[in-house]
């Protein structure tokens, strides 16, 4: 994934390959709004007697978060977001740091009706260090995303670089439990949507989050 999967450097490099790479820029929106693809938007003001800086949200957030995720799930997210066209495509950029596919040996190839036919579920986690630096890991351990993160307020961050990068809002629930939505421009989309096969911010970004799903918090080991 880039592999900030998720894809973005090392990461990008495993999708990039099963994919391609596009760029993104313009305003529409899943979950909430944003004002572009590739920059942050502006931090919301908020009481310091009712909400938590940016920092003590940060610090929050610190740490690693693990599911097993699986392509059904890619898929029916993506068909949610209004990308059905790239489910043939979710998949295959599931692959280990070292390259090893996510789909069991023999597997037919992916198709819009059948995209996840012999698909195997993996093991997936992210982590935020308190020095800002994002970043995924494969079910072998290996790492397949990396790149820098910021908290924006107590509920966005945004992770990555431009071009591949994106607003998310999140929620942390009693301590251990992480939601991730991501804020899909409608450049994101209309990009993603012009070139369904081709590696794009928008299927990055729902492929980081699984926004109907939980990410549960587990020790760092190193990572964070």
């Amino acid at each position: 994934m880039r592999k900030f999967t998720h894809i973005p450097a090392i990461a990008a490099a495993a999708l990039r390959t099963a994919l391609g790479l596009a760029a993104v820029s313009e305003p529409a929106h899943i979950g909430c709004s944003s004002n572009s693809a590739t920059s942050p938007p502006a931090g919301a003001s908020h009481s310091p007697t009712t909400a938590p800086s940016a920092s003590s949200a940060a610090a929050g957030l610190v740490g690693r978060w693990e599911r097993v995720t699986t392509c059904q799930e890619l898929v029916g997210e993506l068909d949610k977001a209004g990308l059905g066209p790239l489910a043939p495509y979710a998949w295959s950029g599931q692959t280990s740091s070292t390259g090893l596919s996510s789909f069991a040996p023999g597997s037919p190839k992916p198709t819009q009706a059948h995209p996840c036919t012999g698909a195997l579920s993996r093991e997936h986690s992210h982590f935020f260090s308190q020095s800002g630096q994002f970043g995924s890991l494969d079910w072998l351990g290996g790492q397949v995303d990396n790149g820098p993160y910021r908290v924006i307020n107590n509920n966005t961050l945004y992770i990555g670089s431009p071009p591949i990068a994106a607003t998310f809002h999140y929620r942390i629930l009693r301590g251990d439990t992480l939601l991730l939505t991501p804020v899909l421009t409608t450049a994101m989309l209309r990009q993603a949507l012009a070139h369904p096969d081709k590696f794009s911010a928008a299927f990055w970004a729902m492929s980081v989050a699984y926004a109907g799903y939980t990410w549960k918090r587990v020790p760092c080991q190193n990572w964070c």
